[in-house]
């Protein structure tokens, strides 16, 4: 809608579905196609330490002497699978399933946005507003049958599997559900200049935030602890900033056809006109990560019995499917940061047996990234109709490296001996390179 002669207000929105279970790995798999088959039993020596520990037994895989089908020895190779039959299950052994909602939605996406764009001669000025909004996001969840969390206190010797009374041979159900939210809100602003005496360039900058309650598929997906502490309260555990969220961002593509030489003929011409100047430039504040527990080291405490657990999810011990995340107990910044100590690893600690830490997902953010190409061009007449064009070209002209913290890298695992160290380069970096090319137009 234009308001004036050179002003235009843009606005739009956008329904968008995704059908279809596209990240699902469970499909006919439910019963009586299971795509588990394991002996989800332990041995008796393990049964008597647990005892030994206070452990309440149906919260935990029963001794494989005790399961009518499941194997004690190896020595004759593993057992030959056979079909489970629906009418039967509780007297398969080994029994995981990997489930899907009964009612499993699609993918829904609300896009909108709102710019005001203003025309300066041969330059053009946006600013707006971006947002987005997602329901309906599919959620994988590692168990959904793990015990609640035992608490010395209020849950000692910790509880039987939810679903250990209809089941009680059921170990891990992997479930399939769409659940998850997202939200995205930013303000963009752009200055274009159109091509005029030779120059030509476009600046942008986007402030924004992503939040959401999911784990997606950036390269900073990894392991977050996501559902893995309580998979029955994933809206208020893991709502937080999303893996992707890049919160700051600049970028300028520029083009410059040098003016000097213009006038010039013959060899000079030649030689010094019709050279071309390009960049394209880019600048982004960091990657979010997660801290996630290792089960040794600083996350390895001396508990209320005298002894050290290696648990790598203090949660849910008995969860030994995936990792937690410890508790945050002050600002994790650091004012000066270095490649061996990137944040203030004190700033975490072992939360209680049973209970849920406090540090977020995706609580703190990686270096800053920066990489500027430059090229030079330059076209040589061979006849009316026919040029040849020069091009020198060098990407990550000034050989800059960009780092990254990974979700489960080392450096970002509590109680890894290089927690707080950065160890990896950003996926998106390149060394510097030079290359070169003649390139005709005819």
């Amino acid at each position: 809608m234009s308001v004036a002669p050179k002003i235009v207000v843009r606005g739009g929105y956008g329904l968008s579905f995704f059908p279809g279970n596209y990240t699902s790995n469970a499909d006919l798999k439910n019963a009586p196609f299971t795509s588990v088959f394991s002996p989800n039993c332990q041995s008796s020596i393990a049964i008597q330490i647990e005892q030994n520990l206070g452990v309440n037994p149906a919260s935990q895989n029963p001794s494989c002497a005790t399961v009518a089908g499941a194997p004690t020895t190896f020595d004759q190779g593993l057992p030959a699978p056979s079909a489970p039959n629906i009418s039967n299950l509780a007297n398969i052994p080994a029994l995981s399933f990997v489930a899907e909602a009964p009612k499993f939605r699609s993918a829904l996406i609300q896009q909108f946005n709102l710019q005001l764009e203003q025309q300066f001669g041969a330059n053009v000025a946006t600013i707006g507003y971006v947002g987005n909004i997602g329901q309906h996001l599919p959620e994988s969840i590692n168990n959904i049958n793990q015990p609640v969390p035992f608490n010395p206190i209020t849950n000692p010797g910790g509880s039987a599997r939810p679903l250990n009374g209809q089941l009680p041979n059921l170990a891990g159900v992997s479930y399939i559900q769409s659940e998850g939210i997202s939200n995205y809100n930013a303000l963009q602003a752009s200055f274009q200049r159109r091509f005029t005496k030779g120059l030509a360039f476009d600046a942008n900058y986007t402030w924004g935030k992503g939040l959401s309650d999911i784990t997606g598929f950036s390269q900073q997906g990894g392991s977050q602890g996501w559902s893995n502490a309580d998979p029955t309260r994933i809206r208020q555990i893991e709502y937080g900033i999303a893996e992707n969220d890049i919160q700051n961002r600049f970028a300028l593509s520029l083009n410059y056809a040098l003016q000097y030489g213009k006038n010039f003929t013959g060899v000079k011409k030649f030689a010094l006109a019709d050279w071309q100047v390009n960049t394209i430039t880019a600048w982004q504040s960091g990657k979010p990560f997660t801290i996630t527990e290792t089960g040794s080291g600083a996350g390895n405490p001396v508990e209320s019995d005298g002894k050290q657990h290696g648990y790598n999810n203090r949660a849910t011990p008995l969860n030994s499917g995936g990792q937690d995340r410890p508790d945050q107990i002050k600002d994790a910044r650091l004012s000066n940061k270095s490649l061996t100590q990137f944040f203030d690893t004190t700033a975490f600690a072992p939360q209680p047996l049973g209970t849920i830490g406090t540090a977020q997902r995706n609580s703190l953010f990686g270096p800053n990234f920066r990489h500027v190409d430059l090229s030079i061009f330059k076209d040589f007449p061979v006849t009316e109709r026919i040029k040849v064009q020069f091009r020198a070209e060098s990407f990550n002209i000034s050989n800059t490296p960009n780092f990254y913290i990974g979700n489960g890298s080392s450096g970002a695992s509590f109680g890894n001996p290089a927690f707080g160290a950065i160890s990896q380069t950003d996926p998106n970096y390149t060394p510097r390179e030079y290359q070169f090319a003649l390139k005709a137009h005819f």
